[in-house]
């Protein structure tokens, strides 16, 4: 374990962040997709910028730079349509770390710095903090009572259900791959609220 200040949070506090994020930046307030990265450059003051072969150099889709100023993120993601749904969640998760873990680096000056005080978070330490980081992000994409109250709308009006039927309508409706759309179906219990016909 490292004597950084890292903190790490439950469910129900990840939700209570987004809750709170979202009544401060969402607006207009029953409008989706959210617009996420208009949040981040309007409201936030932080510049999305893109990074050639950002995932084939370094295995990351994005990055919060330590100015917590910047995030940059794969080129190909923000160039290229195909990729619009998972640049938005990778915009969302660095601001998920930017709410969440902005102060394990304050007094951080320089890449030195960084590099030191990143060094002493172990790996379960790491996996954790971007595990919360794309909880929150996804609680920020898909707020829990809009996207359960769309889950339940959408499964009472078809009469065959499926879960690929489900996942693809919600994805387009908020603008999120279909795997976001299932870990979020899951992290809400909706699995057990609805039943699928195949």
């Amino acid at each position: 374990m490292s004597n950084l200040p890292i903190k790490f949070y439950t469910h129900q506090e990840l939700e209570t962040f987004a809750e709170v994020f979202l009544d401060n930046f969402h607006k207009p307030k029953n409008s989706f997709p959210i617009e996420i990265d208009v949040i981040a450059e309007a409201d936030l003051k932080i510049g999305i910028y893109p990074f050639s072969e950002l995932e084939e150099r370094y295995g990351l889709h994005g990055y919060l730079a330590l100015s917590l100023e910047k995030i940059y993120v794969d080129q190909k993601l923000m160039d290229l349509d195909l990729f619009e749904k998972r640049y938005r969640f990778t915009v969302a998760e660095e601001i998920g770390h930017y709410v969440l873990h902005k102060n394990i680096f304050d007094g951080v000056k320089t890449p030195e710095d960084y590099m030191d005080a990143y060094g002493k978070i172990s790996a379960k330490e790491y996996a954790k903090m971007d595990m919360d980081a794309k909880h929150l992000g996804g609680a920020i994409l898909m707020p829990s009572d809009l996207f359960r109250k769309k889950s339940l709308k959408y499964a009472t009006s078809v009469p065959v259900l499926n879960s690929g039927s489900l996942f693809r309508h919600l994805s387009n409706l908020f603008n999120v791959s279909p795997l976001a759309i299932y870990h979020r179906f899951r992290v809400l219990g909706l699995k057990e609220q609805i039943e699928f016909d195949v």
